[in-house]
């Protein structure tokens, strides 16, 4: 169960619920694994009322769904569907599609709907995708990230990872795609790095059956084999981890500014060397966090956040949900600079973000999802009076729209 505030909050009170929730449970229904995180996630929001034990009860059955995706679609069935499926998911997946997906199409619409509501589907087929207004149409634009990342060994071996697979894990025979194809043998092999570039995610089970999805512009090393006496690893950038519990073997995450010490747990590192404070935000488990400079440490609990700035670090609650948003596939700008939000972009559209003139530093509120083209992130500037303009060279020039006009 995940734990989330001092005062029990309920993370899900905000427009973040039906999405998440939603998405966890059609992978849910179309046999796709969980992870320990996800489980909690649902189990978490299942305790909270007996209306969503009931909205749970309905999406798994199979006849309330069927007839829920009928309901929406009207006559044509399969034109609404396509209609639903463009706006929902505009841009192609990358990852094999389940046989199930295409077979049985309205469990996964109708769970959808269910739970994101009459309103939200309403909303889709209203307005469509998002305009840019009072801005000049152009058709430059920027995919989001992808499944990018290459794997050097310490033997000096450089491999570039297939972009239609999304998982590599780590056993005695080498370094292996998920579906059981090797990507490299590992033998007289000390130790792996899998980075992510600007532009790409991936993710990696260690030898131990830890689980780590880095997010973009990140990097992971770590030993073919661990030790006897603890399971060590270095991290720039940031990553999720779901640590296999081994009572006698603590697993320990280095970074430039801090080691991360725990047995078995799962938790968030964000520690990207340009942005600072570094935050490790915990959702099961227990983790301690000492500062490399002066030794000093603390330990949280579920629902904390670590916050390690200036050499000096404290701890808080948080919503776990908006802090971790982008393993869902979201951007959370709540409370936001405009600099911190630019990072995001920067990073996960591939991009320079350069600053014409004078720019006001404003706070955002809201988010949306990472699989938007880059155009649709950047009409937050043009709502908050900013101009931007995108180049060939990967560049985002953003400006005052006061000094746009001169």
């Amino acid at each position: 169960m995940v734990y989330i505030g001092n005062k029990r909050k309920n993370m899900y009170q905000n427009e973040e619920e039906p999405v998440i929730i939603g998405e966890i449970i059609a992978k849910e229904i179309q046999g796709i694994h969980l992870t320990e995180a996800e489980q909690g996630l649902l189990q978490y929001w299942l305790s909270l009322s007996d209306k969503n034990q009931d909205v749970y009860r309905r999406c798994k059955n199979t006849d309330e769904q069927r007839q829920a995706y009928e309901n929406f679609s009207g006559i044509d069935s399969k034109r609404a569907f396509a209609r639903l499926t463009e706006k929902v998911f505009p841009y192609p997946v990358v990852e094999k599609v389940p046989v199930l997906i295409r077979s049985r199409p309205y469990l996964i619409a109708a769970s959808l709907l269910l739970l994101i509501g009459v309103c939200s589907y309403i909303f889709f087929m209203r307005t469509g995708e998002p305009t840019t207004i009072g801005a000049p149409i152009t058709a430059l634009d920027y995919a989001p990230a992808g499944n990018k990342a290459t794997i050097t060994l310490s033997d000096g071996r450089l491999f570039e990872l297939d972009e239609s697979q999304q998982e590599i894990y780590i056993d005695e025979n080498g370094v292996n795609y998920h579906d059981g194809e090797v990507v490299a043998h590992t033998k007289a092999v000390a130790s792996v790095k899998i980075a992510t570039p600007r532009g790409g995610t991936y993710q990696v089970t260690l030898p131990d059956g830890t689980r780590v999805k880095l997010n973009a512009d990140s990097e992971i090393n770590y030993p073919v084999t661990f030790s006897k006496d603890k399971r060590e690893v270095s991290l720039k950038g940031e990553a999720y981890f779901e640590v296999t519990k081994k009572t006698d073997l603590p697993f320990i995450v280095v970074t430039d500014d801090q080691i991360l010490t725990v047995l078995g747990t799962h938790f968030n590192v964000n520690a990207y060397a340009a942005d600072y404070p570094i935050k490790t935000t915990l959702t099961e488990g227990k983790v301690r966090v000492q500062v490399l400079a002066n030794r000093t440490e603390t330990v949280l609990d579920p629902g904390q956040q670590a916050v390690l700035e200036g050499g000096k670090i404290s701890k808080k609650y948080v919503d776990v949900l908006q802090e971790l948003a982008w393993l869902h596939g979201k951007f959370n700008f709540d409370g936001k600079s405009l600099r911190e939000v630019m990072r995001e972009v920067s990073r996960w559209y591939n991009v320079e973000v350069v600053y014409k003139g004078t720019v006001p530093d404003i706070e955002f509120f809201g988010g949306t999802f990472r699989t938007s083209k880059l155009s649709t992130i950047l009409t937050l500037l043009e709502s908050n009076d900013l101009s931007y303009q995108l180049t060939a060279d990967n560049k985002l020039v953003i400006s005052a729209v006061s000094q746009a006009k001169k």
